[in-house]
């Protein structure tokens, strides 16, 4: 091994770095900006300094976050890529992310808790390798004319956000009707 190339982490250090992301999603789920990195130490049972050995700030946890909830939606869709159909695949892949949204809160934040810029440019390898994927089960849905032709990858964020916010009404109160605007939402972009 090189003196350039980073050394592994131990295994104690990774299952550390694990607990906190974990513990981070599901107080940023809950408590969104309020997180606090001696929080996250706690949920984690770690110490605070293991906690800021791996995320030196909370701008990095919460871009860590994104990331993680980027790679999560791009392995949705890369499963449905392989669907020879592209309106079924990128139905598929809004179906099965709209379920997960539905189970994790961490996947519908509505990015309430990354209004800050550096987190966001800490996962954007993420969401450009999502947007690619998207974009070409978007692209093959509208050559095969299943699919509205104006929309595109730009629209996906607002897409999901407004598909996150629903989905969090809809567990909050029952006059929310979450299950069908997700079908309008889908049933807009389809070509009759």
């Amino acid at each position: 091994m090189s003196s350039t190339e980073p050394k592994p982490q131990r295994a104690d250090a990774v299952r550390n770095r694990e607990r906190i992301v974990d513990a981070a999603r599901e107080l940023f789920a809950e408590c969104g900006q309020a997180t606090q990195m001696d929080d996250v130490a706690r949920r984690a049972q770690v110490g605070v300094g293991t906690v800021y050995r791996h995320f030196p700030t909370k701008i990095a946890l919460q871009g860590e976050l994104m990331a993680a909830k980027f790679r999560h939606h791009a392995e949705v869709a890369r499963r449905w890529a392989s669907e020879p159909d592209g309106w079924t695949a990128f139905e598929g892949f809004l179906r099965e992310t709209f379920a997960a949204m539905a189970t994790d809160a961490s996947l519908r934040q509505r990015v309430t808790w990354s209004e800050d810029r550096d987190a966001l440019a800490l996962a954007e390898a993420e969401r450009q390798a999502l947007s690619v994927v998207v974009g070409e089960i978007i692209e093959r849905a509208q050559a095969q004319g299943r699919m509205r032709p104006d929309f595109g990858t730009q629209d996906m964020p607002a897409f999901m956000c407004s598909a996150g916010a629903v989905i969090t009404a809809q567990q909050a109160t029952p006059i929310v009707l979450g299950d069908r605007f997700l079908e309008l939402l889908i049933d807009a972009l389809r070509v009759p």
